[in-house]
């Protein structure tokens, strides 16, 4: 166990990934809700790395399988549908590991620091999916009179073949 200094630490770490994760998302310009999903899905498989450390690593890797699973579909869930999804399994996933993984029995092969990051990343990076998906929402609900969507303009490749046929010409 660590102690209160070594645990700050660690969750500041946590929290700077969680900054870079979402200056990730405002550069790419990808959704909040599927990178968290994608990087909900990465340490969900990290579990799995660390329990091929364990001295039975058998039953463990079938059982951070299962975790792959259950937040992976949450995940997933958020990518095709809605972002309450991902902030549902951000929550989770730090009393998953902070139960199991620095509490309980899965401590002999999970770096405790690792943990405590973790935990802090996924309550970081779910408030920061909630707070786009809110800020989202809002920008809809101002906007009521929308102007219609531009016409999409053909490649210039479309736009020959087309004048092509247009005046008898093969394509």
């Amino acid at each position: 166990m660590l102690d209160t200094t070594e645990i700050a630490i660690f969750a500041a770490v946590g929290l700077v990934f969680a900054l870079g994760l979402m200056a990730l998302s405002r550069w790419s310009g990808a959704p909040a809700q599927r990178v968290a999903a994608y990087a909900l899905i990465a340490l969900s498989f990290l579990y799995v790395g660390f329990a091929f450390r364990a001295e039975e690593p058998g039953p463990w890797v079938g059982f951070e399988m299962t975790g792959v699973a259950v937040f992976g579909t949450l995940a997933g869930m958020s990518i095709i549908g809605s972002p309450w999804w991902v902030v549902a399994g951000m929550a989770l996933h730090p009393l998953y590991a902070i139960y199991f993984h620095y509490v309980g029995a899965g401590s002999q092969f999970a770096p405790a620091p690792f943990v405590i990051a973790n935990a802090a990343f996924d309550v970081a990076t779910a408030l920061f999916v909630i707070y786009a998906a809110l800020r989202g929402a809002g920008k809809k609900a101002t906007t009521t009179g929308a102007a219609p969507a531009p016409q999409r303009k053909l490649a210039a490749r479309s736009q020959h073949r087309s004048q092509s046929r247009d005046a008898g010409d093969p394509a």
